[in-house]
């Protein structure tokens, strides 16, 4: 059964379709991520999140805090860090208070501008079918999506 097939199959009423939208953002990242790591051989797809959570955090750049965006353990954020340093792509840093800072190195930098075609090309295709009225919608979304996940965080916490 094709995955277009399967979600037709759940199409019957809301709860349904809530059951196929769920199943498929597993289903849509992992295939995201099996065909990126196509694209870029040098690190992985959480490797490269890592990189874009970390050029996008506020200072100070701490495991903490990239570890927040990314909804990650601080402890798994290291692990992703460490190897990320071991190939030279970033320093890890103490900072204050017992903190460590993430700062990307040059080859992180040269990487990425090495890379910039291929993502860019791997964007237009991924939402080549959308018109610039769905881009907005999907994002807008999103936005509610997180807010659902928020409140299961919560829940979660609370049993």
């Amino acid at each position: 059964m094709k995955m277009n097939e399967m979600y037709e199959s759940f199409s019957a009423d809301n709860l349904e379709r809530t059951k196929a939208i769920f199943a498929s953002i597993f289903v849509i990242q992992n295939r995201m991520q099996t065909a990126c790591e196509k694209l870029q051989t040098q690190i992985s797809m959480k490797q490269w999140l890592l990189i874009a959570m970390t050029v996008s955090c506020p200072e100070p750049r701490t495991l903490s805090s990239v570890g927040s965006l990314m909804g990650c353990s601080r402890q798994n954020i290291k692990k992703l860090a460490a190897a990320l340093e071991n190939k030279g792509f970033v320093q890890l840093l103490q900072g204050a208070n017992n903190s460590v800072r993430i700062e990307l190195t040059e080859k992180a930098a040269q990487y990425f501008a090495e890379m910039e075609q291929r993502h860019s090309k791997t964007m237009q295709l991924l939402f080549s079918h959308f018109s610039e009225e769905e881009i907005m919608q999907l994002f807008r979304l999103y936005g509610k999506l997180y807010e659902g996940i928020e409140k299961v965080e919560k829940y979660a916490q609370e049993i």
